[in-house]
């Protein structure tokens, strides 16, 4: 038996911890006149996603930039530096009885916050409070240039030009160094219930229309499962202790009428356990395969009704490659993480074929995230989609202004980037 790796942190030539912004900024400024490749790390915890980056010369590990700056429990805001990791800023806020809304499955690896805002992952509660697009409302970053720049801060203004922060999400580090980052946070629920239930995925878009449909305003509703069978569906009530019991009645009422199946009200502890099983999808949940197979794992953005007929392309691509999937589905939203297990060179070809359907017949996208290097290998460089998107211009164009020579995370993005 092997466990699935991935691509991970290519060597470099020399590694670099700055404990200040300032440092980050020397760095950078230094490597800018010889075009140094650099390769921008936090906690590692996703350094797997997005296309194989080419040997840097540097890395900027940022895990020193770990210091709170600045909390304000009567404002509900935050400003961190970059590399304070997620649970170490949770138990701080937990302390005033606020939280920043954002629950991704990295977090307890260490996931820090400028290595989720620059990748853009969040967890389930994005259906009710969004990412770090919507809760970060101020940063400081350092361009390729080592010019330092600032944007946003505890009181959000309307301004003219660039939307740092938002430029930042998603960016898997090719644009800017996150510096530090200024947070909008939530009161920690007084109540929280989660409710389950087995369905197909037919029924599962179709209860989570009901249940949104219905008043209620769900946390998260997740359904996950393996190959094209029923899946259980996961339901997330946050509210007061007086509203709860109301809402997660209406939410059964809602799932009895689309005939789920062991419909329950969880215990605290079968609620964690299951929140956890619906996010080994994403992390692997370190399970292992036999040693002649490989694994991947896609993220998959479409419709939220589309989800029959993702489960439906990937079991007629699973059958055609003999390629295994898990399937984890914010049915609220239209995500999806596919965890796909056979042989490698299967992947490869399974990961390139779903990309197409993806993209031209229904019109969603595909992204990499961990897999075996082994698969890279094979694929090369080549993009998951067969076709740049309508916005690759402009994507282009910011990526010419923020790095014009291409110096940060190359081949990261996406070979047209």
């Amino acid at each position: 038996m092997t466990t699935a790796t991935s691509p991970g942190r290519p060597p470099a030539a020399e590694r670099q911890r700055p404990d200040t912004v300032e440092a980050a900024a020397r760095y950078l400024r230094a490597g800018a006149g010889d075009r140094r490749g650099v390769l921008i790390t936090g906690a590692g915890t996703k350094l797997g996603w997005g296309g194989p980056v080419t040997a840097p010369m540097v890395e900027l590990d940022t895990s020193r930039l770990d210091q709170i700056i600045d909390y304000r429990p009567s404002d509900m805001t935050v400003a961190v530096q970059a590399g304070t990791p997620l649970n170490t800023l949770q138990g701080v806020l937990a302390e005033h009885g606020q939280w920043l809304a954002i629950d991704p499955p990295t977090e307890a690896a260490g996931a820090t916050v400028g290595g989720l805002l620059a990748t853009g992952d969040a967890g389930p509660c994005r259906l009710r409070y969004g990412t770090l697009r919507d809760l970060a409302i101020g940063c400081t970053v350092v361009l390729a240039d080592g010019v330092v720049a600032h944007a946003g801060g505890h009181v959000i203004k309307n301004v003219a030009g660039y939307d740092l922060t938002k430029l930042m999400h998603g960016s898997l580090g090719t644009l800017a160094l996150i510096g530090e980052v200024v947070l909008r946070l939530q009161p920690v629920p007084e109540a929280t219930r989660t409710i389950s239930c087995r369905l197909s995925a037919v029924a599962a878009v179709w209860a989570t229309l009901a249940v949104i449909g219905s008043g209620v305003e769900p946390s998260a509703t997740e359904w996950y499962g393996a190959g094209s069978g029923p899946g259980v569906l996961l339901v997330r009530l946050d509210g007061t202790q007086r509203s709860i019991e109301p809402a997660a009645a209406v939410v059964l009422q809602q799932l009895r009428e689309v005939n789920a199946v062991d419909l329950q009200i969880l215990t605290v502890d079968d609620a964690v356990e299951q929140w956890r099983r619906a996010a080994e999808t994403t992390t692997g949940g370190g399970r292992c395969h036999p040693a002649a197979d490989g694994a991947a794992t896609v993220r998959l953005g479409t419709l939220p009704d589309q989800l029959p007929l993702v489960v439906e392309q990937l079991d007629t691509l699973g059958s055609r490659h003999q390629v295994r999937f898990e399937l984890t589905s914010s049915t609220g939203i239209g995500l999806h993480t596919v965890r796909l297990t056979g042989p490698v060179a299967s992947l490869a070809a399974l990961i390139d074929d779903l990309g197409a359907v993806l993209q031209r017949q229904l019109g969603g996208t595909l992204t990499l995230r961990d897999r075996d290097r082994d698969v890279d290998q094979l694929r090369g460089t080549s993009a998951p989609m067969p076709d740049p998107p309508p916005t690759a211009g402009l994507q282009r164009a910011v990526k010419d202004h923020f790095d014009p020579g291409h110096r940060l995370a190359p081949g990261r993005f996406a070979p047209w980037f």
